[in-house]
């Protein structure tokens, strides 16, 4: 689900792009529950975020917890107010109900959560370097890791590349068990982006395993969203240097083995030259879904592309650009948070069999989407946007069934 939130930076007016929301494949228990819910049509309530922590923050994530509850990733501001702080809902009555606010390590950029099926949260962001000592805004890639009654998260920088050192960015996805995250790592080297595919263990940040994403560019490619496939490899959505200078980006598809190596090349998600990838899920017989812009980022056809058997088979255009998506259980609808620019927000229902958007819940009349995530029983989803008014923001949070 992940970070977050790169639609969200792009719709509020830049085209570089941030970690990429996580998602996992259809049938898990962060995007599944036991039954079909069909078409989202209703907004149950809403909450301002922010009004429950003191001090400027915005919100980066949300992730469903077992219990039929979510949680929120809030961080401060990403020049100087380093900062992060976990907020917990509970659905009671129909609505939202705050539960715990627990304040977390300074975090120095966006970041993205995740819960584990015995709901231990496990948050991925940047955090101020251990040593200070080079200067300038330099920043180590850590998991903030809240295990079940603990009132602290507990700090585990990921483990630094013998070559490369620590990463600086990030995004990824947990195993079923909770015990991996299955991540695309970034590195800064010498003002160039590298980017691998890597194993991190969640009770240590140590890398099990780590590998390039093998897909050729006169520039860079960068993995911004990853999602798990059903026999244990990964899918990834990666955004590649049309030419050497970087001025053009295309969003492909590519996908991978349990041991993190390509299965197949990289399939084009759209048929234009420039496109913007935002995020993907995986079905459970294993086709993709991608939410994608063709053309450019702030101008281009908002569009859900369905990845079948290497091969596009069906795409969509949708009411706004989508930064996040879920599936509902059984695999027939998507639930996409989207949004244009100077315009509204809300969350779309896609029937991947007609590929028509059959519901739009607005969220706000101007503002800015961020991530969502399905409850765990399926039937409802939390929808996060800041919703810009005439003196400032909201961080809001949506509950939608």
């Amino acid at each position: 689900m992940r970070s977050p939130r790169i639609g969200a930076a792009a719709l509020l007016g830049t085209a570089v792009l941030a970690a990429g929301c996580s998602s996992s494949v259809v049938g898990t228990a962060e995007h599944a529950g036991p039954a079909a819910a069909g078409p989202l049509t209703e907004l149950l309530a809403q909450v301002e975020v922010d009004a429950e922590v003191d001090g400027h923050v915005r919100i980066s994530d949300v992730a469903a917890a077992p219990d039929g509850g979510f949680v929120v990733l809030l961080t401060g501001d990403v020049a100087s107010n380093h900062r992060s702080v976990l907020v917990e809902f509970n659905q009671e009555d129909g609505g939202l109900a705050v539960g715990e606010v627990i304040e977390g390590p300074p975090a120095v950029d966006l970041g993205e959560v995740h819960v584990a099926p015995d709901g231990t949260v496990v948050t991925l962001a940047p955090v101020v370097p251990a040593d200070t000592s080079g200067g300038g805004r330099e920043q180590d890639l850590a998991l903030f890791v809240l295990e079940p009654g603990s009132d602290e998260p507990d700090l585990r920088r990921i483990a630094a590349d013998a070559e490369l050192g620590t990463p600086n960015l990030g995004t990824g996805v947990l195993s079923p068990d909770g015990a991996t995250l299955y991540a695309s790592l970034r590195w800064s080297v010498d003002g160039d982006t590298v980017n691998r595919l890597a194993a991190v263990d969640v009770a240590t940040g140590e890398v099990t395993a780590s590998a390039p994403l093998g897909v050729e560019s006169p520039g860079s490619a960068v993995a911004y969203d990853v999602a798990l496939r059903p026999d244990g490899g990964l899918a990834a959505l990666v955004t590649t240097d049309r030419d050497a200078e970087g001025d053009v980006d295309g969003a492909v598809l590519v996908q991978y083995d349990a041991d993190l190596q390509p299965l197949g090349d990289p399939v084009e998600v759209v048929d234009e030259e420039e496109s913007t990838g935002y995020a993907l899920a995986v079905l459970s017989d294993g086709a993709v879904v991608v939410s994608v812009v063709a053309g450019e980022w702030n101008t281009g056809e908002p569009r859900l592309v369905t990845v079948r058997d290497g091969a596009v088979q069906a795409t969509t255009v949708l009411p706004g650009t989508g930064v996040d998506l879920v599936v509902e259980p059984g695999g027939q609808h998507v639930y996409l948070a989207h949004g244009r620019p100077r315009a509204g927000t809300g969350v779309a229902t896609v029937d991947l069999a007609t590929g028509e958007t059959v519901a739009d819940v607005p969220t706000c009349t101007d503002g800015s989407p961020d991530p969502l995530a399905l409850a765990t029983d399926g039937r409802t989803l939390a929808a996060t946007a800041a919703c810009h008014g005439d003196d400032d923001t909201a961080e809001l949070a949506f509950l939608v069934g």
